[in-house]
C-alpha cells in the first residue's frame, strides 16, 4: 500500500542512493510514510490546494490526504518495512540502550541534513526531513518528540508549510488525551503542547489548554501559576483578534494581582476593550487605571495620556460634556508635565469637538493656544497644519484676512520644509486674486 513502503528518490545534485542494506542506505534520502504521501514517488505535488491553516482539528482532517495523515500519525515500529534508521531485531522487543544512543544520533545527523537543505533553499526536501525525523523520534520517548517539534516547529510556520503544520498538530491532538493536567507530572507536557500549538497556529487548541491549567492552579489556590497561565492566554487572544476574550482574561488576571503586575493588566485590558469597541467596559477600566496613578506620584506623569484616552471613549459614546471635562483635564496635566506632544494631541481633538458644535469662537481660541504649544515644541510640521486650519477657519467664517495671513505663515514654514510649497501658493493666489483685480 502505498504510504508504508520506505522510498529513496533523488534530490537535485545528490546521487541516487547505491547498495543494500541499512549502511547502503543515502540517510535523509530516503522518506518514510508521510513523505510518501507528499511525494509522487519521487515528484512533489504542488497542485493539491489544501487551503488556509484552520484552527480545528476537523478542518485539517479534511484538508490533508488519508495516506499522509495516516501515515505520519502510525507507530513508526509498525511499519513494514522498516524506516532504515530503526533496527531490525529477530524479535519483537524494546530498543537497547545502545541502539536509542545510535538512534539518537542518526536522528541527529537527519536534523542537521535537514537544516542544510532548508539554507540550501530546499525548502521541500528539509520538511520531508524534518517530518521523518520527529515521525522517528516519537521511538526515543514524548522528551525526545516534543523537543523536536519545538526545534522545527518555528521554521515550519515562518515557511507557511501548512501540510506539516498540520500534521504536526494532530500529532499534538492524539498526545493531548493522554495527559493529566491534575498531574504534576504531566502538565509540563500540557503546558509545552500549550505553546506548540500556538507556534503551530491552532489558537483554540492553545488557549484551551492554557485554560486548563490556570483552572487546576485555581483550585489548588495556586495565584502565581494561575496568572502564569492566564497572561499567556490573554496574549494568545490578543494576538489572534480576539479581542473580548483577551479583554476578560486581562480581567481575571486584574483581580488577581496587586502593585505593577494589577497595573500592566489594566494596560492589557484597556487595550483590548478599546479594539474590541467596548468603550463604556473601557471607560471602567481606564477609572481603575486612574485611581492607581493618582495612588502613586511617580505615576502622575502617565495620567494626562490616560485621561486624554478617556476623554475619546466618552466622546465616542456621545457625551460631548464629560469629554470636554477630560481633555480640559488632560491638557493641564500636560502642560503641568510638560508634556506638549499630548497637550497638542488633546487641544486638536477639542478643537475638533467644538468645530462638531460650530462653536467656531472656541475653537479659533484653541487653534491660537496649539500655535502657542507647538512653537513652544519647536513642531514645524504641526505649526503648518495648525495654520492651514486655522485659514481654512478663517475661511468658513468670513475672515479672508485672517485666512490670507495664515496661509501665510504657513508658506514660510512650507519653504524652510520643503512641503507643499504649491498648495499654500494657490491659497494665497485664490485670496489675492479678488483684492488684485479691484486694483
Amino acid at each position: 500500500m502505498l504510504g508504508r513502503p520506505v522510498v529513496c528518490y533523488v534530490l537535485p545534485g545528490v546521487s541516487r542512493w547505491s547498495g543494500k542494506g541499512r549502511q547502503g542506505w543515502n540517510r535523509g534520502r530516503c522518506l518514510g510514510p508521510v513523505a510518501v504521501g507528499l511525494l509522487v514517488w519521487g515528484g512533489w505535488v504542488s497542485s493539491i490546494s489544501l487551503g488556509p491553516l484552520s484552527v480545528g482539528a476537523p478542518a485539517q482532517a479534511q484538508v490533508l490526504l488519508p495516506v499522509v495523515r495516516d501515515g505520519f500519525l502510525a507507530d513508526p515500529l509498525a511499519d513494514r518495512p522498516r524506516d532504515p534508521l530503526l533496527p531490525t531485531p529477530v524479535v519483537d522487543r524494546p530498543l537497547s540502550p545502545l541502539e536509542q544512543w545510535a538512534l539518537e544520533q542518526a536522528l541527529d545527523d537527519l536534523a542537521q541534513e535537514a537544516d542544510a537543505l532548508a539554507t540550501a533553499n530546499q525548502p521541500e526536501a528539509a520538511r520531508a526531513l524534518w517530518l521523518r525525523e520527529i515521525r522517528l523520534r516519537r521511538v526515543l520517548g514524548l522528551d525526545a518528540e516534543l523537543t523536536a517539534i519545538e526545534r522545527v516547529a518555528q521554521n515550519l510556520r515562518d515557511g507557511n508549510a501548512t501540510p506539516e503544520l498540520q500534521l504536526l498538530a494532530m500529532r499534538l491532538d492524539r498526545i493531548t488525551p493522554s495527559l493529566d493536567p491534575n498531574q504534576e507530572s504531566d502538565r509540563r507536557y500540557v503546558q509545552t503542547l500549550a505553546t506548540l500549538y500556538t507556534t503551530l497556529g491552532r489558537v483554540e487548541s492553545a488557549a484551551a489548554l492554557r485554560r486548563t491549567l490556570a483552572d487546576v492552579a485555581l483550585e489548588q489556590d495556586d495565584i502565581r501559576e494561575a496568572q502564569a497561565q492566564l497572561e499567556p492566554l490573554a496574549v494568545i487572544y490578543a494576538d489572534w483578534f480576539y479581542f473580548p476574550e483577551a479583554a476578560a482574561t486581562y480581567g481575571e488576571l486584574v483581580a488577581l494581582t496587586q502593585g505593577e503586575d494589577e497595573i500592566r493588566f489594566l494596560v492589557g485590558q484597556i487595550d483590548a476593550l478599546t479594539q474590541a469597541q467596548q468603550w463604556e467596559a473601557a471607560l471602567v477600566a481606564q477609572q481603575h487605571l486612574l485611581n492607581r496613578y493618582r495612588e502613586d506620584p511617580t505615576r502622575w506623569v502617565l495620567m494626562a495620556e490616560l485621561q486624554y484616552a478617556m476623554a475619546q471613549n466618552h466622546q465616542r459614546l456621545g457625551d460631548g460634556l464629560q469629554a470636554t471635562r477630560h481633555y480640559q483635564v488632560a491638557y493641564t496635566n500636560a502642560i503641568a508635565g510638560d508634556q506638549l506632544d499630548i497637550a497638542a494631541q488633546v487641544l486638536r481633538a477639542l478643537a475638533d469637538l467644538y468645530g462638531q458644535l460650530a462653536l467656531w469662537p472656541d475653537v479659533d481660541y484653541l487653534y491660537q493656544q496649539l500655535l502657542a504649544v507647538e512653537r513652544q515644541a519647536l513642531d514645524a510640521y504641526g505649526l503648518m497644519e495648525t495654520l492651514d486650519q486655522l485659514g481654512q477657519l478663517y475661511e468658513q467664517t468670513g475672515n479672508p484676512g485672517g485666512a490670507l495671513q495664515a496661509y501665510t505663515e504657513a508658506l514660510a514654514l512650507a519653504h524652510q520644509l520643503h512641503y507643499r510649497q504649491d498648495y499654500f501658493l494657490a491659497q494665497i493666489q485664490r485670496l489675492s486674486a479678488p483684492a488684485e483685480s479691484q486694483l
